[in-house]
Parts: C-alpha cells; sequence; structure tokens
C-alpha cells in the first residue's frame, strides 16, 4: 500500500468520525425535547496545559432543574474562558430528554453539527487532493 492508499484511510477515518458526530448531533437534539427552566448553582473550573506547560481556564455552569418530584444537578457542556460568562442564580433555559431527564442541552448550546461538517468537508478535500495529485 502505498501513499495514496494511506491517505484515503485516513480520509475515510476523517469522514467517518465526522458523520458520527453530526449523527450524534442529531439524535441528541431528537431525544432532548421537554422544556424546562435550570439555575446555575455553581461553576466548575477546567484547567488545560499546553505543551510548554502553559495553563488556561475555562468554565462551565453546573445547573440544577426538577422533572417532577425530581431535582438534576448537571454540569453544561457550555464553556467559557470568561469567568464572569456565568452566574450563580441566573435561570437557563433547556431541553432535556422525557425518557433520560438528566440528558439535556440549553438552548443556547451549540448542537455539534458544525464540527463534523466541517471534518467530513476537510475529509472529501484531502481524498480529492489525494486521487488528482498522488
Amino acid at each position: 500500500m502505498g501513499v495514496k492508499g494511506i491517505m484515503l484511510i485516513v480520509a475515510g477515518l476523517m469522514f467517518a468520525v465526522g458523520f458520527l458526530l453530526v449523527y450524534l448531533a442529531v439524535r441528541r437534539k431528537q431525544r432532548c425535547t421537554e422544556p424546562a427552566v435550570a439555575t446555575i448553582v455553581d461553576i466548575k473550573r477546567d484547567t488545560d496545559t499546553d505543551d510548554k506547560g502553559n495553563k488556561s481556564y475555562s468554565y462551565r455552569p453546573v445547573l440544577e432543574y426538577k422533572v417532577g418530584v425530581e431535582t438534576f444537578k448537571r454540569t453544561a457542556k457550555a464553556r467559557s474562558s470568561d469567568r464572569k460568562a456565568y452566574k450563580v442564580g441566573t435561570q437557563v433555559n433547556i431541553k432535556f430528554n422525557p425518557l433520560k431527564p438528566k440528558e439535556f442541552m440549553t438552548a443556547k448550546q451549540k448542537s455539534g453539527y458544525g464540527k463534523g461538517v466541517i471534518l467530513m468537508l476537510i475529509a472529501l478535500a484531502l481524498a480529492v487532493v489525494t486521487l488528482i495529485f498522488a
């Protein structure tokens, strides 16, 4: 197998991962249909360290919401590098999965389609370039 074959395999794997990201985003959006209001009860700080040892921080809101008599406390996937982006006590519109209420997404949460579509487009471009020039 030559370079052309390896590049096509890489492009195929990239396309498959992109497709999976889009598929999972669509399924999650289909499952999370019931509206609710959650309250930010805490802010979680995540630390990222790059190759040079430099640290950066990002912040995610911890949300609390009620479904029936049950209360759920979950960390949102939304993330910001600005600590002031989230304020404890703020109410947030969410949609949860009625069959599995601990699964939710915020109304402003990006679905994840974009990353998957971009990855698929890059994979297609890589495959075309490989087929034309290799």
